[in-house]
Order: structure tokens, then sequence, then C-alpha cells
């Protein structure tokens, strides 16, 4: 069979390790083994086969995408435990599942209990219809999906999960995620993403002015609960991630990259979007690009933010480094916002209620502290930041 094409390679930003090699690991006893040696190479086959929780094992091969998993299942690529984040360009060493134009996996509803570990899974032949790596939106629940590489795709994984078993994204390598109708890495839809966990991920070249790594959509009536975004790098994708309808989430210890070079579009670092509760966006690292780096507002709802914590990010050559509209509460608190073409920490709207707190913001063009709101706005809610440009004056002070 033709090999797929390669996907990108994205080499770490500065400053930042490449992840360790994990050797790969040894297929379990009593796998099912599809394309090794002498089995059958129909992949399809083999899982509509298989019986409820059984593992498959798949050796090197290109295989065609559009399979619908009904069970609970394991399914093993040839790079199963290897961590895609560097690496991985060799496809003869790869299982790869072609979408041909169509998706990879679609989990079924109410399937839990799903495993899809070490493959390449792509799309060279994107069409205009809307599709994904891994479709898994049935509300399912216990859903992994680790060590893979996935490309090429409307969305390279767009899933939901009731909460009841922990579910996972990790180590994977998302790029280019953008055919019609997504634009996204992961995209979390039709209800929401409750006991989630999207960590350790490479996300690269996600673009369009509707794009982003990660987009938390969900559900307005049904809040995503349990969801962590953490430790995952963003290198030349317009928006790292979309936060709104959900309810404690946790965006921490994330790199944003975006390079001189860059030719994608460019949006917000990070947008928080309406509808959030106790939302904390803590120690995340965004340089460069011509937007905001981290925005608060109500984008996608009018539901207002509450509970809203961001504290302890680096904010380096952006447009705004820090920017809320809008809101009646918040919390941004020692934060490092330096170098922005605009503004480091900025409020306008009718913002009432935000503490701004410990911040430091300085070489910033415009100014480094400014509170535009109407309403209350300043009084009051503006300590102990330093600064050397404040509007109006001593919102940030040297001293």
């Amino acid at each position: 069979m033709g090999q797929a094409a390669p996907a990108a390679q994205v080499a770490p930003a500065a400053g930042r390790a490449a992840p360790a090699a994990v050797p790969a690991q040894a297929p379990p006893p009593g796998a099912i083994p599809v394309g090794c040696g002498n089995a059958p190479p129909d992949l399809a086959a083999a899982i509509a086969a298989a019986p409820p929780n059984a593992t498959v094992t798949v050796c090197p091969g290109t295989y065609p995408g559009g399979i619908t998993l009904t069970k609970p299942i394991t399914l093993l690529g040839a790079r199963v435990g290897v961590d895609a984040r560097t690496g991985r360009t060799d496809l003869r060493a790869e299982s790869v599942v072609d979408g041909r134009g169509g998706s990879g996996f679609t989990v079924a509803a109410g399937v839990s209990n799903v495993r899809i570990d070490g493959f390449t899974i792509s799309n060279p032949t994107q069409s205009t219809a809307t599709t994904g790596g891994v479709l898994a939106v049935g509300r399912g629940s216990g859903i992994t999906i680790t060590n893979n590489v996935v490309t090429r795709f409307s969305f390279g994984v767009n899933m939901n999960s009731n909460g009841q078993i922990a579910s996972s994204v990790t180590r994977n390598r998302f790029a280019e995620n953008n055919g019609a109708g997504g634009q996204a890495g992961v995209f979390l839809s039709s209800g929401p993403a409750n006991n989630l966990t999207i960590s350790d991920n490479l996300f690269s070249g996600h673009d369009g002015n509707a794009a982003a790594a990660v987009n938390t959509a969900g559900d307005p009536a049904n809040p995503s609960t349990g969801l962590r975004i953490e430790r995952n790098q963003s290198i030349d994708d317009a928006t790292f991630a979309v936060v709104t309808n959900a309810d404690g989430t946790v965006v921490a210890n994330n790199q944003v990259v975006r390079r001189p070079t860059a030719t994608t579009a460019v949006g917000t670092g990070i947008l928080v979007g309406g509808a959030t509760r106790n939302v904390a966006i803590t120690g995340n690292v965004l340089t460069g690009g011509a937007k905001n780096g981290i925005s608060v507002g109500q984008a996608f709802s009018a539901v207002k933010n509450t509970g809203l914590l961001v504290g302890t990010n680096t904010v380096v050559g952006r447009l705004n480094g820090i920017r809320f509209e809008d809101q009646t509460s918040g919390t941004i608190r020692g934060n490092t916002v330096a170098q922005g073409t605009g503004t480091g920490i900025l409020l306008e709207g009718a913002n009432s209620g935000v503490t701004v707190t410990g911040n430091r913001s300085f070489q910033n063009a415009v100014s480094d502290c400014s509170d535009q709101s109407r309403g209350s706005g300043t009084a009051g809610t503006w300590t102990g930041n330093l600064g050397l440009r404040s509007t109006p004056p001593g919102l940030c002070r040297l001293f």
C-alpha cells in the first residue's frame, strides 16, 4: 500500500528541552495482530471481529480510516508508548491510518474504555467534509488518546466525556488540522468534557481566524468539570486555548510561541470567552504574536465569568499582555508582562470588582498599566503592581 505524507515536524522552542525518548512497548500476550507476518492486514475487519475489551496490535503499514469503534477496545500501533512530540517522521516504522478525505477513528455513542496509542492518523487527501482524526462525541468515558501523530483533519480530536472514568489526551503531536468546519487540534463539543486531561501535547500550524490548538466549546447548558489543560506546547497556532462553558477548569504551565517567521493567522493566545466559573489560568508562558496574550471577555456567551484567576503567567512581546473587558469579577495576580506593542495590563469596558495585584509590567509601547473601565473601574482595585507608565497614574509604581 502507498504511504501517507509525513506530518510536519516542529522543533521544541528555544529553552525547552526535548521530551525524553520512550522505548516502544512489546505487545501484550493475547493481542490480535494486524499486518504482522501472516496476520491479515484488514484493520477494520479485525476490530469488528474482536470481542469487547480486546487488544489489537497493528504492525507498520498504511490502513484505511473511517473505522467505527463500537465496544471497549485497546488499539496499539507500531509506535505504542513512543512520545509523538519529536521524531516519528519515518512512516516505514509507523502504523498509518489514512482518513482518505474522511475521519480516522470514530468512537460510537456511549462507548467507554477505548485506548488509541502509537499511530500516525493522517488525511493527506483532505476534502471539504468535516473530519476528525479521532471523533469521540458520544458521551462515553475512559477514552485514552496517546502517543499519536494527528494531522490534516478538521479536528485532530473531537470529543466529550461523561466523566465516570478519567479520559486523557497526552503526548500527541497535532499539526495543521485546518479542514472545513473545524480548525482545531482538540475540540470539545456536543456535551461537556468532564474528568478530562489534555497534557504534554505539541500543537502546531492550526491557522485561520477561528482556529485554536484547544477549544473547550462544550455545552452551554452543561459546563465541563474536571477539565485540565496542562504542560502543552503551541507553536505558530492562531490561538492556543479558547475557554468557555467550563467550571473549575485549569489551564496551567503551557508554552505558547509565535515565531517571527510564522505566516499563519494570529489570534489571542488564551481567550476566556464567557460562561466560566472558577477557572484558573496560571503559570503559562506566551511569547510573540500580534494580538492579545490573555484576553477575558464575553465573545461566546453573555453569561459572566465568575471566580476567574489569571495568575503567575509570563507574557512577552504580544499586543496587550492581559486584557479584561466587561467583567464583574476576576483576579489578575502575580503576572509578568513585558515588551508588548500595546498595553501590559488593560481593563476596558464596563468592569467592576476586578482586582489587579502584585504584577510586574514593563517596556510596553503604549502603557504598562491602564484602566479604561466605565463605572467603578480603578477605585481600590489595583494594589502592589510594578510598572513605569500608568493610565490613570498610580496603577503601577516603580517602588
